[in-house]
């Protein structure tokens, strides 16, 4: 792996400013809070089955660990995608978080697509 190397403040301020706008466009902070593997398995499962408790989340997501979970739940909650409910003990997604239905139903459109060109089922 190659590290970038800047001569000048010009260009680390450019460099700054790209890091910047990827966090300040909308799409960048949608990734930045959505992204990653066990988020999107944990939003998914929600999405689909409603609200579950911990340990429900915990055997249903293949391979995450408790303390993984744990993490990603409460970065969900804080985003308030993901909210815990004290009467059944369980995690919801919050109206926020609902509003990613749209957007899952498309990534699975695009997911059999891809599938259909990759011969899989």
């Amino acid at each position: 792996m190659t590290s970038e190397r800047f001569t000048t403040n010009l260009e680390v301020r450019a460099a700054a400013q790209t890091i910047h706008d990827a966090q300040a466009c909308p799409l960048g902070l949608a990734i930045n809070t959505i992204g990653g593997r066990w988020k999107l398995h944990i939003l998914r499962t929600l999405l689909l089955g409603g609200p579950r408790r911990y340990n429900e989340l915990l055997a249903l997501i293949d391979g995450i660990s408790a303390k993984e979970l744990t993490r990603k739940l409460r970065e969900l909650e804080n985003s308030r995608l993901v909210e815990r409910t004290d009467a059944a003990r369980s995690y919801a997604l919050t109206e926020l978080g609902g509003e990613l239905e749209a957007a899952f139903r498309a990534l699975g459109i695009f997911g059999a697509a891809l599938a259909a060109r990759r011969g899989c089922r």
